[in-house]
């Protein structure tokens, strides 16, 4: 690698994504389902997968009776793996692969944009700072769309840089490109929508006149167009279903308040995830260093203003351990990072420089597949999963059930309801119905489901002690089982019907 040419940098990063590929795809890929959100995303992918389904349509699992269609962004991910499912049935490795390629994908324009504007071996270093980054590795074979975005983030960018690179016809044709991907990215996850903010700052610093042609505002019209009519229609969804993952209407809310943008330990938080989850510290130490070299500060500057507008507006998510894949765009920003300082090393010495940039980026590289290797290992004993395993043994598939989810219904510190209603349960025990907040105890949430068909109540973690929910379960419920966790499953007694 040390002394590549571009045709030697293309080889090498062929033989990195076969040797990335056979690694996540043989050893650091989960053998189930088993994440709130993935199972959620493969709940969806389900329901896609059967007949008369619409993408337009997507549906969960804890809407009650009703047919459970919730307001979500664009389910162009779990399109693509429902059309595995069709044929496989109920199988982990479709949405795996769906994301594994999508991340092989995206490395792909990330080198594209790097082997352009950077020498080869430096562009070879940054597509390694790419891979290396702790989200890239554990969303790539995670059932979650932050790959599918990954993938058309990273060709949105090329498509910009190529058309501020080109003029007349290719230049036109490359913006199509950028605004078709770009649309997309954002409509399968909102993170994206720092493109707008990139691109935009990237032709104010270094090619203003471009600014005043119709085009670039065009794309960005077109942009915002499709994804205000999603956003548009998502919000009837919510309408007809009352079912939100909190896109727009209803559900939780990731803005900060101003007492939260005064809170100076948000932003240690903010920083120390995007360095663990995006950048990575060799991404992060080397853009410090390019930007006080000043080195294509314009494009870095654009994709840091990008990134830091989203986290400010996710803080809720991006400063905890809950958003930690919101923060996988930034591995974009360290590929670019770590090129540019590449062609600043390189120079002073061809094989020194690029082995040390190259042994710090494979260190990282390795504590993020042992991260990965470690979520693997460890035992899959979340209070959720078992609930939801040990109902299995007594309800029928579709059978309707009501759960009380490990979370509350309202987040004090944040201010602002919570999403609390945990798939879990509901997809590993096969199951649909209701979820109760932790903190709601007013039996009459279980009387009211239970008179809609509910046969079974289920604790995943023993709530605060109730007197009126403890005599409301002796008088109308049988235990059936326990949980290591203090969670209980319960037969509900079929409701006595009203005197005439």
């Amino acid at each position: 690698m040390l002394l590549l040419s571009k045709r030697g940098a293309w080889i090498f990063v062929g033989l990195f994504l076969v040797f990335y590929g056979v690694l996540l795809w043989f050893f650091l890929r989960p053998d189930s389902v088993r994440g709130w959100r993935e199972c959620d995303t493969q709940t969806i992918a389900l329901h896609l997968a059967e007949a008369h389904s619409s993408i337009l349509r997507p549906r969960i699992d804890w809407g009650g009776v009703g047919a459970g269609y919730v307001e979500a962004e664009f389910q162009l991910y779990t399109w693509l793996v429902a059309a595995l499912l069709r044929p496989f049935g109920d199988v982990p490795w479709a949405g795996q692969l769906v994301s594994l390629a999508s991340t092989l994908g995206a490395g792909i324009f990330v080198f594209l944009m790097l082997a352009r504007e950077h020498r080869a071996v430096a562009a070879a270093l940054g597509v390694v700072a790419f891979f290396s980054s702790r989200a890239v590795v554990v969303s790539a074979t995670s059932v979650q769309p932050e790959a599918l975005c990954l993938l058309l983030y990273s060709a949105a960018l090329y498509g910009f840089l190529r058309y501020e690179a080109l003029t007349g016809t290719p230049a036109r044709l490359a913006l199509l490109g950028f605004a078709l991907a770009g649309a997309l990215a954002m409509l399968v996850k909102p993170t994206a929508a720092q493109l707008g903010i990139s691109t935009f700052l990237l032709l104010f610093l270094r090619s203003r006149e471009r600014l005043k042609t119709i085009e670039p505002w065009l794309a960005w019209a077109v942009i915002l167009i499709l994804l205000g009519l999603h956003l548009a229609h998502a919000q009837r969804l919510y309408a007809e279903s009352g079912n939100t993952f909190g896109v727009l209407s209803g559900g939780d809310s990731k803005l900060p308040r101003l007492s939260h943008l005064l809170t100076p330990g948000l932003y240690v938080q903010v920083v120390i995830q995007a360095t663990l989850w995006g950048a990575g510290p060799a991404g992060v130490l080397a853009l410090i260093a390019c930007l006080v070299l000043r080195r294509n500060t314009a494009l870095l500057l654009a994709l840091v203003a990008g990134n830091a507008v989203w986290t400010l507006l996710a803080l809720r998510y991006t400063s905890s351990s809950a958003g930690t894949l919101y923060h996988i765009l930034g591995a974009v920003l360290a590929a670019h990072a770590v090129a540019t300082l590449g062609d600043v090393l390189v120079p002073y010495n061809r094989v020194l420089a690029p082995a040390l940039l190259g042994l710090v980026l494979s260190v990282w590289l390795a504590k993020s597949a042992s991260y990965r290797f470690h979520l693997l290992t460890a035992p899959w004993d979340e209070p959720s999963i078992v609930a939801g395993d040990t109902l299995r043994r007594f309800a029928k598939p579709r059978d309707i059930v009501v759960v009380r989810s490990v979370e509350p219904g309202y987040d004090a510190y944040w201010n602002t309801p919570n999403n609390f209603q945990d798939p879990r349960v509901f997809y590993r025990s096969n199951t649909r119905g209701f979820p109760l907040p932790l903190d709601d105890l007013d039996p009459k949430s279980i009387s009211t489901s239970a008179a809609q068909g509910a046969r079974f109540y289920i604790e995943t973690i023993p709530p605060q002690p109730s007197p009126a929910l403890t005599h409301y379960l002796s008088t109308n419920a049988h235990l059936l089982a326990t949980t290591p966790f203090g969670g209980r499953i319960f037969q509900l007694n079929p409701p006595t019907p009203l005197p005439r």
